[in-house]
């Protein structure tokens, strides 16, 4: 036999469902604990009733004051704008990176000669703004 909650009597002694109140031995009930006359399971019956008795007990609870907005906003506010749809994403906070000397030197020659076609293209498009710019005061000021 499985596992048997708290709550459940052991062998032999009545059991009572918690939706139609029948009551018979626990084998009767079966495993899963499940009504003989009614078709429902036990533990899922049980919750049901505990929930509903809970929630007519209850008594209304004051809704609190809105929060005033506050005059600075924190750092981690555009952290919950950046995640916001995104289920389970978490900010990621680099501490170290370990790199062997060399390996790092490698790293860094390459990121400079990645850096020269980018530099080429901006050059170009600089010069061609100045041109134009160029072109245009010329033929402004004549």
């Amino acid at each position: 036999m499985g596992y048997i909650p708290s709550h459940v009597q052991r062998e032999g002694n009545p059991m009572q469902c918690p939706s139609c109140e029948h009551e018979a031995p626990q084998a009767d009930f079966g495993e899963p604990l499940r009504c003989p006359k009614c078709g429902a399971y036990y533990d899922k019956a049980l919750k049901m009733k505990l929930s509903a008795a809970l929630a007519s007990s209850a008594t209304p609870v004051a809704e609190p004051a809105p929060a005033k907005k506050p005059a600075f906003t924190l750092a981690a506010d555009h952290v919950a704008v950046a995640t916001r749809g995104l289920d389970g994403a978490q900010p990621v906070v680099v501490v170290d990176v370990q790199m062997r000397f060399w390996s790092m030197v490698v790293f860094i020659i390459k990121w400079a000669l990645a850096s020269i076609p980018a530099l080429l293209i901006l050059m170009m498009f600089f010069a061609g703004v100045v041109s134009f710019m160029g072109g245009l005061l010329g033929t402004a000021l004549k």
